[in-house]
């Protein structure tokens, strides 16, 4: 394993003193499946001061990390859009989990109708937020809205105009690219302005990190190929983390990295 050349910070330093975000910019979260993206986009999410209630959408029809975190952070699940109504004397919960209810049958058709109505509630949440502003929109697996629910259209304009009217998205990837038959669309790498990479075993993958990045492109590949997972244990399970590379595009001459570790 290499030795890094960069700051390395834990998640609680990280957050309070070494995090800082505009209310108009995107992030983008990169790692292999499994390697702790999600947590680490909701320990994120909850770490950031927000105008309004973020919202995550879950696409996926059972999930525990998500179920966890929006149990761990308070948030309220939801499964469409908009939330009910709350009375005045209920308090605004911190966040939103939009996870519609799939409809999934013996018949492969039902694929079709349960992602149909996926669609419809991400749209409905996403062009109220690009209309009204000021709330941060987090797609777990942005390449799935692209790729099953042809979502290219509300995705772009939150991408691309979004930031104006405050209403970014953030998102996470396994793979810094899509596939050769359905790639993710370039401003998607482009206009993020906090990026997080996670260790990644296939050098493809890590070049790839390293033209995303934009900043000191050799120090990235190298970096990235150093980010060794560890154990964390969570309750009787033990999952491998790794830690990521954090790539700031704000800072002095293009942009400045840490490591942020898994704990």
């Amino acid at each position: 394993m290499s030795r890094s050349r960069l700051a390395r910070f834990n998640r609680r330093e990280f957050f309070g003193e070494r995090w800082h975000y505009s209310h108009r910019e995107q992030v983008f979260i990169c790692q292999p499946t499994q390697g702790g993206k999600t947590q680490f986009g909701w320990e994120l999410l909850s770490a950031t001061p927000h105008i309004k209630p973020p919202v995550a959408l879950v696409m996926k029809p059972r999930d525990p990390t998500p179920a966890r975190m929006t149990q761990r952070f308070g948030w309220k699940e939801i499964q469409g859009w908009p939330p009910p109504q709350r009375w005045p004397w209920q308090a605004q919960p911190p966040g939103y989990t939009l996870w519609p209810k799939h409809s999934l049958s013996m018949d492969p058709a039902s694929i079709e109708r349960t992602n149909a109505h996926i669609k419809a509630q991400f749209e409905r949440c996403m062009m109220d937020t690009y209309r009204k502003g000021d709330r941060v929109i987090f797609v777990d697996e942005i390449f799935g809205l692209l790729s099953e629910l042809a979502m290219q259209q509300v995705i772009s304009a939150l991408s691309n105009r979004g930031a104006g009217m405050q209403a970014p998205i953030w998102y996470a990837s396994q793979k810094g690219s899509g596939t050769t038959g359905a790639p993710m669309p370039g401003y998607l790498f482009n206009n993020p302005r906090h990026l997080f990479f996670g260790y990644d075993s296939v050098a493809g993958n890590r070049k790839r990190f390293s033209e995303i990045s934009g900043v000191n492109t050799a120090l990235v590949m190298e970096e990235v190929s150093g980010l060794q997972p560890v154990p964390m244990r969570n309750g009787a399970e033990t999952s491998y983390i790794s830690p990521l590379l954090y790539v700031n595009k704000n800072g002095p001459d293009g942009g400045w990295m840490c490591i942020v570790e898994p704990w």
